[in-house]
């Protein structure tokens, strides 16, 4: 019988015993694939040691599927993007894309909004065309949109370890936009902080934020969105596991909900008899809203407006100092001071201070914050306003509607008196005649009679001419 080596027996027992000389491999897997029934890893690269990093998918508009992935990996301190192709497999390898630069914790996220796809039956996140990109760098998070690092944004100081993750959006509404979450840990708390949706459109990076209610001491952190759309934030904190969800949105499912379609034949109905009933004198209507209005009018019912702008002028100098809205009706309601900061002037850096309505008039009666030249037209844009109402139809009230008037330009005459005189000088001037006019003048013949008389002349000598 032949012997086998001591050190053959030792390699054996490393393969399954390495529990017992602390030889298991400390792995951590940077890219992870789910397919329906099982959770699958690949490599991005084996030449370097595994470390942190974060994936994220692309579907933009037009694409029925998913066609891109991106990871940011920490290769020795360095962050480096990769890209491979769908759908997965090993036709697609990933692809080295370009480095980032040194870096202590890294997370990548696409921005976008959730659309329905009809056929699945379920929510996809439908992408922009390139990522954000966040990084730690001295303790500073930054956050930059792909490759553009000339215009990275500091987000936060003293940060030891991110995560990213994209909240609901919709696509009906964009502003309902819970937004592109960045979350951190700073001295063992939670904090984040979100790129949403403003109402005139544009993304804006909010305040910062704590989630309290995971305390201190906290060691690590993942941003997490659950199958209906909630936020979570998973801390670790002493050995323990704490997570804290937002709210739910009602928004659906991201995931195929699980239907039965089943094909009948020879089926039965049977239909109760049918009771009429007149509800006429039993309908009614109720709400909690602060100003409820309810309204039943004919198609050519006449609605408020503006029948003439009148501005409020000073005695002195050509400039006013407010403007009287007069309407087609009069109003009911109180006036608050949330009224005059809704409307808007069209002069650049003067607002409408305060606001008071005359009755006698009929008129609202708007005070600017500063004075305004008469000689400028003025655009006057006032909004729905609930707490205003007028009589629409009969008895029925209706809120004051969005309006909008204009304070049309004045030129200013000057006047002098009659016998004010003006000096004018000029100089190289120059005389056009348009039309040359001849006059013929007749000038009859004159005669003159001359006649000589007799004279004389006398001198008087004066002096001696020395000759």
């Amino acid at each position: 019988m032949r012997s086998i080596p001591t050190a053959l027996k030792e390699k054996l027992a490393n393969r399954f015993k390495v529990e017992n000389i602390d030889s298991m491999a400390n792995l951590r897997v940077v890219a992870t694939q789910t397919s329906i029934n099982s959770l699958l890893s690949e490599p991005i690269h084996e030449d370097i040691a595994p470390a942190f990093g974060d994936v994220a998918v692309r579907q933009t508009a037009g694409e029925s599927d998913l066609s891109l992935a991106y990871a940011i990996c920490l290769d020795d301190g360095i962050a480096k993007i990769y890209k491979r192709k769908f759908p997965a497999g090993l036709e697609y390898p990933w692809e080295y894309q370009w480095t980032l630069g040194t870096a202590t914790d890294v997370a990548i996220e696409f921005n976008g909004v959730w659309k329905m796809n009809a056929e699945k039956e379920w929510y996809y996140l439908q992408t922009e065309e390139y990522p954000y990109v966040f990084y730690v760098r001295n303790g500073n998070l930054y956050v930059q949109v792909w490759r553009n690092n000339d215009n990275a944004t500091l987000l936060a100081t003293d940060v030891s370890q991110i995560s990213a993750c994209k909240g609901w959006q919709s696509s009906v509404e964009p502003d309902l936009d819970q937004g592109l979450i960045i979350g951190y840990l700073k001295n063992g708390s939670v904090y984040y902080r979100a790129l949403c949706c403003q109402d005139n459109g544009s993304y804006v990076w909010e305040a910062e934020h704590e989630v309290s209610a995971l305390g201190t001491g906290n060691t690590t952190l993942s941003v997490i969105r659950t199958n209906d759309f909630r936020i979570g934030f998973l801390a670790q904190n002493s050995g323990r596991m704490l997570l804290a969800l937002t709210h739910r949105n009602y928004a659906g499912m991201s995931v195929r909900p699980e239907t039965v379609h089943v094909n009948t034949s020879n089926v039965r109905m049977w239909i109760s008899d049918m009771t009429e009933l007149d509800t006429l004198s039993k309908e009614y209507a109720s709400g909690n809203a602060a100003y409820p209005y309810v309204l039943l009018d004919a198609p050519d019912t006449e609605e408020i407006s503006v029948s003439s702008v009148e501005k409020l002028n000073r005695e002195t100098g050509f400039v006013c100092y407010g403007f009287k809205i007069h309407l087609t009706k009069p109003l009911n309601g109180s006036i608050d001071a949330g009224f005059p900061v809704k409307c808007t002037l069209s002069v650049s850096g003067v607002t409408v201070a305060s606001a008071s309505y005359n009755s006698e008039e009929q008129a609202l009666v708007l005070y600017t914050s500063s004075d305004i030249r008469r000689t400028v037209a003025v655009t006057i844009t006032m909004p729905e306003y609930r707490s205003l109402w007028y009589y629409k139809l009969g008895l029925q009230r209706w809120f004051l509607p969005a309006l909008s008037a204009v304070a049309a330009a004045e030129t200013m005459d000057y006047f002098t008196y009659e016998n004010e005189t003006a000096a004018i000088s000029t100089i190289s001037a120059g005389v056009w005649i348009d039309g040359a006019v001849f006059t013929e003048c007749f000038q009859p013949a004159h005669t003159a009679v001359i006649a000589v008389v007799a004279s004389s002349v006398s001198l008087q000598p004066v002096s001696t001419l020395p000759i």
